[in-house]
């Protein structure tokens, strides 16, 4: 990891960006460019993927049991279905992880960076990353990073080169 370098760490609900920045005055003069520390750039939340499914939909199935007895008649109760509510929302926030991601790589002129997701969601989110930034990727592990201290992951990501 040399200096200029991005670091991304993320999951379904947040994503922090760093940039490696130098540690001292020789890695500054370019003396010792791996010599870095990682600086907090920006960080996301992605609420969405914390919402639960009865915050998003008001009726629940079996909610209204009885159905309607009005005028003789017996009409069935609420039978609601998820309609796959909870693969739905995953999706938009994997796609705006994707988006921000391509979108941060492609502004940056950063010549290479690092990404660390869980293992459950980092294929689906390279699949949507634009293909500029898919070229400058230069290690993705799959490993939620997001609560390693950020001193921790310049030799995270220097151990799994080596």
């Amino acid at each position: 990891m040399k200096v200029g370098d991005i670091v991304i760490v993320g999951n379904l609900g947040e994503m922090k960006i760093y940039r490696a920045e130098p540690r001292d005055l020789e890695a500054e003069a370019g003396l010792k460019p791996n010599n870095v520390k990682l600086d907090l750039v920006d960080a996301k939340d992605y609420v969405a993927s914390h919402w639960k499914i009865q915050d998003i939909v008001t009726d629940e199935a079996g909610r209204f049991k009885g159905g309607s007895q009005g005028r003789g008649e017996f009409t069935q109760g609420s039978v609601g279905e998820r309609h796959e509510l909870e693969k739905r929302v995953e999706t938009d926030v994997i796609e705006t992880i994707a988006k921000d991601i391509s979108d941060l790589i492609t502004k940056t002129d950063s010549p290479k960076w690092f990404l660390g997701l869980p293992e459950t969601i980092y294929d689906r989110v390279m699949e949507k990353v634009s293909k500029d930034a898919k070229e400058k990727l230069f290690l993705g592990l799959r490993k939620d990073l997001t609560k390693a201290d950020k001193k921790d992951l310049v030799d995270i990501f220097k151990k799994k080169l080596s």
